[in-house]
């Protein structure tokens, strides 16, 4: 955009890209063939909604680029939480977050809602691009939260218009469709309830929507048996269910509790797949050689029955060698060991094709008896949590390939290639911290050459993984990279350096899995796909792609400020403690920082920031005495329970590590 503003001079010039609104009412424009977005104030939105693809007249005056919306080209889908008011015609919804228009609910429009409850209601899309003050929504669901769930997860449910409660009539329909008759599966499914399985989980999971399994052959290879819960027989497309499970899009999990995408009744019941219990499930049987090369595949319906539920808190200290054997039966733990071994050989070859393995930092708010944080860590991923994960990675792949070879249209998870601009600001920061130059040549060559990328990120994080700065580090090269989605297209995944990938373990907790089972049984009956039914369903995955992609990033965004919300709590008993921090930021009004231990971020405001002058926003002035990546010690001086924010003052500068 740099060029489009040297180019304009006076002259008026049009954009063309999406909206993505502020919360304080103003939004800018991610141009399509720029990377500086455009301002917006709020005058100029022209009825354009948060997501849409708009044109825009762009101009610019003394404080930069300015822009006017004139055409929407494409419409989001939008929805708005808040508080309805019944009026004499119709209703008022008065949101919770703040949003631009007034929004009206028509006669008719408002559901079962009455006066003070609190709603989400989907913005019906004004028919053209013109200054409007208002606009219509029908409501969708009422949020009826319980009255024992805390202020902060009440407040972060409500805000995100996450549903805490089921429907009644979905609730109804759950219970109906819970009761499996398992013989009669049984004439038209494989019988693997004889076939070691068993699930691995955290301790406290209540939902186990996979277990894994291995045979050894007499030529030395194996076969891997992953078994996923057949939710797809029990949510029937276009049901109650399955309107609620994809309106919800994913379960949402707080340091508390859970809100799961489908009644606990199917979650933790009927579906999940606990020990010694005979359970309908989606196989993927993978066979592998001696070191981890795929050499076949099957996809099948199944009933199994689970042997046993180990857990990452038992099976981590055997797997390091220094714990106890977690469970007293050695056909699970040969199985276990070997298990190890082989997804150990199935790493390394996803690390040799070029997929990254970064340990980014994720935080963990541990509760105490009475529900309050006793502490804040960093998420350990042990070589249980890693078994896991390469088992599920391969299975992933293998049904992706299955529904191609079937000629069957997909549900991706892509992961596309990161932006150059975006690796050279990475490679600008790597400069600062004082990566060696030998090092930093090496990957400026593969971000300008486009080739061996993931490669050159992953060396990057390999030379920090023992500094102090390991964290930091990774978390930028995160930032760098683009955000995973789902689309009807294979675009490639970058993290994985792979094409053809798919999400299939998780249909409990995630409904583009549950899609993906259907895709499996469409792809198991008779008879090729006629062109229609082909066209048909394209269609249809590419508008679950858009609204689960839209939907995951709520959830995330929805778990991230509980946790927030969570540390300063936490944070709020260690008022004047010192910490060790490193500097991940510069702005004018302050520097960003994130804590070595524990693991939590926060500002030093320009007020307390004492010899961290200048104010660029990488912190790249020749005046700065302290800068980014510097490792420092701060003072905690506030932390606000109701946004999470956490204030710091700059007590000393330390030596980098």
């Amino acid at each position: 955009m740099v060029g489009l503003l040297a180019a304009m001079g006076k002259k008026e010039q049009r954009a063309k890209g999406k909206i993505l609104w502020n919360p304080k009412g103003y939004a800018f424009l991610s141009p399509q063939d720029s990377h500086e977005d455009i301002f917006i104030p709020a005058q100029g939105l022209n009825s354009a909604m948060d997501g849409d693809v708009v044109e825009v007249r762009v101009y610019h005056d003394r404080k930069g680029l300015r822009g006017s919306v004139t055409a929407v080209l494409s419409r989001a889908k939008t929805t708005v939480t808040g508080r309805y008011t019944r009026m004499k015609k119709g209703g008022l919804i008065q949101p919770l977050s703040p949003f631009p228009y007034t929004v009206k609910v028509p006669p008719g429009f408002e559901a079962t809602a009455r006066s003070g409850d609190i709603v989400t209601a989907s913005i019906i899309p004004p028919k053209s691009a013109a200054g409007i003050n208002s606009v219509a929504a029908r409501v969708d669901s009422l949020l009826n939260i319980p009255e024992d769930v805390g202020d902060d997860l009440r407040y972060v449910a409500t805000k995100h218009g996450i549903p805490w409660s089921f429907p009644d009539e979905v609730e109804i329909e759950a219970e109906r469709v819970s009761h499996v008759d398992v013989e009669r599966e049984l004439s038209q499914r494989v019988d693997l309830r004889e076939r070691v399985l068993f699930t691995i989980d955290g301790s406290t999971a209540q939902d186990f929507d996979d277990a894994v399994g291995l045979e050894k052959n007499s030529d030395g290879t194996f076969l891997l048996t992953v078994a996923i819960a057949d939710v797809s027989h029990l949510v029937r497309r276009n049901s109650s269910l399955d309107r609620e499970a994809f309106s919800r899009g994913f379960s949402v999990y707080f340091p508390e509790t859970a809100i799961p995408m489908l009644p606990h009744v199917l979650s933790n019941g009927a579906m999940s797949l606990k020990p010694g219990e005979d359970r309908l499930a989606v196989v993927a049987e993978i066979h592998l050689g001696p070191r981890g090369r795929i050499t076949g595949s099957r996809c099948y319906e199944a009933v199994i029955r689970s042997r046993a539920r180990l857990t990452y808190e038992e099976i981590n200290p055997f797997l390091e060698g220094t714990g106890q054997t977690p469970v007293d039966d050695q056909d699970i733990m040969w199985r276990l060991t070997a298990l190890h071994s082989l997804t150990s050989h199935l790493s390394s070859r996803r690390r040799h094709r070029g997929s990254l393995d970064l340990d980014v930092r994720e935080t963990v708010v541990i509760l105490n008896s009475t529900g309050t944080v006793g502490k804040v860590s960093d998420r350990e991923r042990g070589p249980g949590e890693r078994l896991i994960e390469e088992a599920m990675l391969c299975a992933n792949q293998v049904v992706c390939s299955f529904l191609q070879e079937h000629d069957v249209p997909v549900l991706y998870r892509v992961h596309e290639c990161p932006r150059e601009s975006d690796l050279q600001e990475l490679y600008e920061t790597l400069r600062e911290i004082g990566m060696p130059k030998g090092d930093l040549a090496k990957f400026h060559r593969a971000v300008v050459s486009g080739g061996q990328r993931s490669q050159a990120l992953q060396a990057v994080s390999d030379y920090f993984r023992n500094s102090q700065l390991s964290g930091f580090v990774n978390q930028h090269i995160l930032r760098a990279l683009m955000r995973a989605r789902y689309s009807h297209e294979d675009l490639g995944h970058f993290g994985l350096a792979t094409s053809g990938y798919l999400h299939f373990t998780s249909p409990i907790r995630r409904y583009p899995d549950l899609v993906i089972h259907r895709l499996i049984k469409r792809a198991l009956q008779e008879g090729p796909m006629t062109e229609q039914e082909r066209i048909k369903l394209n269609k249809y995955l590419k508008f679950v792609a858009g609204e689960t992609s839209r939907r995951e990033e709520i959830t995330d965004e929805a778990m991230m400020e509980v946790t927030k919300l969570k540390i300063a709590s936490y944070m709020a008993g260690h008022i004047g403690g010192e910490f060790s921090a490193v500097v991940t930021s510069i702005f004018p009004y302050g520097a960003f920082v994130e804590v070595l231990d524990p693991p939590v971020g926060g500002l030093i405001p320009s007020a307390n920031r004492g010899r961290i002058t200048g104010g660029q926003k990488k912190g790249r002035s020749k005046k700065q005495n302290v800068a980014v990546g510097e490792i420092i010690t701060v003072r905690l001086t506030r932390a606000d329970r109701l946004t999470g924010q956490l204030d710091f003052l700059l007590v000393r500068a330390e030596k980098n590590a």
